[in-house]
C-alpha cells in the first residue's frame, strides 16, 4: 500500500517523522523521493520488510564493539590455555615430533629381519605373540619419545626382552 508523507509512515511504525528521515539514511526504501514542499511516497510492504530485516540483522549481526569484546575474550581464553599447557606452540612440538618420527623409522627399518629370524620354528600363536610384543614395544617407545614434558626418552623397550 502506498503511503504519502513522513507523518503517515511514521504513524504506521509508531515513531517520530525524524526517525523516518534517519531510517532513510540507513537504507529504508522510498518509492518516490519528495522534495521541498513535496512529500515522499513509501510502499508500506517494502518498508516493513526493510525494518524487519534491519531488526533481525541487529540480533544476528555482530557490532564492531561486540566483535572487539569477543576477540578480547578469545585472547584471554588463549592465554589461560597456554598457562595450563593446553596449547603448545608449534615450534616446541615440531622438534619433538621430528625426533620421534626419526626414531620410529630407525626402529622399524631393522625390525623385519630381526622378527623374521625370531619366527623360525615357531607356531602361529607364538608368532602372533611375538608380533604383538614387538608392536606394543614400538608404540610404548613412540609414546615416550613424543612426550614433551618428559625429558628422558631413553626408556627400555618392553617388547625386546620378551622377544630375545
Amino acid at each position: 500500500m502506498r503511503i504519502v508523507g513522513q507523518t503517515d509512515i511514521s504513524a504506521i511504525f509508531g515513531v517520530a517523522p525524524k526517525t523516518i528521515t534517519e531510517w532513510q539514511s540507513q537504507g529504508m526504501p522510498v518509492a518516490v523521493q519528495g522534495g521541498p514542499g513535496i512529500p515522499s511516497e513509501y510502499e508500506s510492504d517494502d518498508c516493513i520488510r526493510w525494518l524487519v530485516s534491519r531488526e533481525v540483522s541487529k540480533i544476528q549481526g555482530e557490532s564492531p564493539k561486540d566483535r572487539l569484546d569477543r576477540l578480547k575474550g578469545d585472547q584471554i581464553e588463549f592465554e589461560m590455555a597456554k598457562e595450563r599447557r593446553q596449547y603448545i606452540p608449534a615450534d616446541e612440538i615440531a622438534p619433538v615430533w621430528e625426533g620421534a618420527v626419526l626414531q620410529a623409522r630407525e626402529f622399524l627399518v631393522g625390525e623385519p629381519g630381526r622378527v623374521a629370524n625370531l619366527c623360525v620354528g615357531r607356531d602361529r600363536a607364538q608368532i602372533a605373540e611375538l608380533l604383538t610384543a614387538t608392536f606394543d614395544g614400538f608404540l610404548a617407545r613412540l609414546a615416550q619419545s613424543v612426550s614433551i614434558d618428559d625429558e628422558s626418552s631413553d626408556a627400555d623397550d618392553e617388547g625386546e626382552e620378551e622377544l630375545e
